[in-house]
């Protein structure tokens, strides 16, 4: 088996002066003064000395640290649980080791320090714990170990190199949303042939005058004999009803005295949406409106396996940030379009017009954020010649009715609890 190689960040080790001032200091009284018993201490003084650093060195080239994982995941206030491995592959045993792990910018963590004695070739675990009570991106680490030679004549501190990324998602929160039309939340089984899914091939059947050629399983049909013909796939049909949800991040539309609590509350809103889409089999999309962008909006299509990279983008979204930062990129808008709230509201609305027209048959395009106001409502319902089903998800003090111009639902979201709606 191969050592690994060494990968620390830093190597610092004391008392080097210990070992030059030992060397200065007792070699000359050894070689000048000729008495055996004064000879034999200094002899062996020397010995101590590069034998307890020599130490030092084997133990810092032996010693490592493994992260457990690269990156983890968790939903906002829960506990994470980090691991380190810690190994010694040399044949001298490390005593006293101190192993630290650096919380970064984690606010609530314990027992993040660990007290150990590793023999020859063997390994330990250590672990511990941080409060997430809050959304967003942190970088655990990087770890250190304090150990010394037995004798501790030569302390050392090792840092490693290796990092880990963790994403706290928003607080997960249960949502129940009616099915607007019939249209289902995630897909169903359909007897109708046009709704053949190519990425779920159900059999083989032998080929029939006027199926497509590119129904043909050619390397299935070369595994036939020659009496049994072309074989051609048969798909497993249903109908498919995508998800995208639009994400109203915009702090103008927002009331101030509630804009924090409002906003992290939309977030939540929508990641609850995503996970129900996903618990019921839906591709799902997401698009994030918000100025502080580079680009006002992010966009992540609907597809299948969307759920992990929406949780991410939602969990390090920014939306505090100065929108006066990206004006240049937004130059052909007036000046005021960035502070002014009706102003903003039409840019929002501008943004959910031109992204809908692009949604596939049958999308349910959910908006999610706060009140638009009933002129907005009535110019997004054009949205509908593109067969598109248009739910709002508000957040807001007052009451509002159920239906929006335009017959499509609006649900109001709960300003704090366990569930949304």
């Amino acid at each position: 088996m191969t050592r690994p190689s060494i990968s620390w960040e830093e190597i610092d080790v004391r008392g080097k002066g210990l070992l030059i001032i030992g060397i200065i200091i007792l070699l000359p009284l050894y070689l000048f003064i000729p008495i055996v018993v004064f000879q034999f201490v200094c002899f062996f003084l020397l010995l101590v000395l590069a034998g307890s650093r020599l130490y030092s060195e084997y133990l810092i080239k032996n010693i490592r640290i493994e992260r457990r994982d690269s990156e983890l995941r968790v939903f906002r206030h829960e506990w994470v649980k980090m691991e380190i491995k810690v190994e010694n592959h040399g044949l001298l045993p490390a005593f006293m080791l101190v192993v630290s792990d650096t919380p970064g910018t984690l606010p609530v963590f314990k027992n993040n320090k660990y007290l150990c004695t590793l023999s020859k070739r063997s390994w330990t675990f250590f672990a511990w714990e941080g409060h997430c009570h809050e959304r967003g991106e942190f970088i655990l680490g990087p770890a250190y170990i304090e150990a010394a030679d037995p004798l501790g004549l030569f302390p050392f501190k090792l840092i490693t190199r290796e990092t880990t990324r963790l994403f706290v998602y928003p607080v997960y929160h249960s949502i129940s949303v009616k099915a607007p039309g019939g249209i289902p939340l995630g897909n169903i089984i359909s007897s109708n042939p046009l709704f053949e899914d190519i990425t779920h091939r159900r059999s083989l059947r032998p080929y029939q005058r006027g199926d497509e050629p590119r129904r043909i399983n050619w390397k299935a049909s070369a595994r036939m004999t020659h009496t049994d013909g072309l074989m051609v796939n048969e798909y497993e049909p249903r109908a498919s009803y995508p998800l995208m949800i639009f994400l109203n991040a915009d702090r103008n539309d927002y009331p101030l005295k509630k804009q924090t609590a409002f906003i992290e509350r939309t977030i939540e809103a929508a990641a609850a949406l995503c996970l129900r889409a996903s618990l019921e089999r839906q591709e799902l999309g997401i698009i994030i409106y918000c100025p502080a962008l580079e680009n006002r909006i992010s966009v992540i299509a609907p597809a299948a396996f969307t759920l992990v990279p929406i949780l991410e983008r939602l969990a390090v979204l920014d939306w505090k940030k100065s929108a006066n930062a990206f004006a240049n990129a937004n130059a052909d808008e007036p000046p005021d379009t960035l502070t002014n709230t009706h102003g903003s509201v039409r840019l929002c609305v501008r943004a959910m017009l031109d992204q809908g027209k692009y949604l596939s048959y049958g999308t349910r395009f959910f908006y999610v954020g706060t009140d638009l106001g009933d002129e907005a409502y009535i110019n997004l319902d054009s949205l509908k010649r593109y067969h598109l089903s248009l739910e709002y998800l508000i957040i807001d003090e007052r009451s509002m009715p159920s239906i929006v111009p335009g017959n499509s639902r609006r649900y109001q979201m709960k300003e704090k609890g366990h569930e949304i709606i």
